[in-house]
């Protein structure tokens, strides 16, 4: 077992009363004490365990208040707790360690996903607005394309009426044309001749030889 150490009165007084724990005076007797390295996260606990082996050599302290204890000397010697209060404390000191680094590393990882979900919410807001801007353009594009149909529609209903009017046109030129040739017929029937010039044939056969009319009696033949 270590050799009993010395104290000032006062953090002996702040160990068993309480008081300031990042105390470096406490932190170093609470340390000697427990055989461990304690700080001010630990050191209510290691107080708590080191009151209780104190009040159990000494029980008048529990009942003086820290003006009586004060009074008791400027410095007091203390030893370290036995091997089974050593180990017991060293034991809760080390299984409290664990939960400070579990809780580190549990501290480090919501950060991490934190910053993971920041990102990932950035990523995705700008992915929005992308979607956003492509549908925006996509809406565009229909309405050019709505517009370009209709055009077109326009084009081709024009066209039909155009290829109508065509039609009629020629078929009212072949009955214009047909008419017309049968009235010049006619009319070259009318003259005596037809169109070519060529002398005009039928009427009455001739007394003499019994043709309709003679055109080789003309002077030009």
């Amino acid at each position: 077992m270590a050799e009993a150490k010395v104290f000032p009165m006062h953090t002996f007084v702040t160990c068993l009363k309480g008081g300031d724990a990042a105390d470096s005076g406490l932190l170093d007797m609470l340390s000697f004490l427990t055989q461990s390295q304690v700080d001010a996260e630990f050191a209510p606990i290691a107080a708590a365990l080191s009151k209780a082996w104190i009040y159990e050599q000494e029980p008048q302290l529990t009942k003086a208040t820290s003006g009586e204890v004060a009074g008791l000397g400027e410095k007091v010697a203390v030893k370290a707790l036995p091997e089974a209060a050593q180990a017991q404390a060293q034991g809760i000191l080390a299984m409290m360690a664990d939960l400070r680094a579990q809780n580190a590393a549990l501290n480090d990882q919501v950060a991490k996903l934190t910053a993971e979900k920041a990102a990932i919410a950035a990523d995705l807001a700008g992915a929005k607005g992308k979607l956003k801007d492509f549908e925006d353009q996509a809406a565009k594009g229909d309405v050019k394309l709505s517009v370009t149909a209709s055009k077109m529609d326009e084009h081709i209903k024009k066209l039909e009426q155009l290829m109508e009017e065509v039609a009629k046109v020629k078929a009212q030129g072949v009955v214009v044309a047909g008419v017309a040739g049968g009235g010049a017929a006619a009319d070259a029937g009318a003259a005596g001749g037809d169109a070519s010039g060529a002398p005009a044939v039928g009427g009455e056969p001739e007394a003499d030889f019994g043709l309709g009319s003679n055109p080789f009696a003309d002077a030009n033949w």
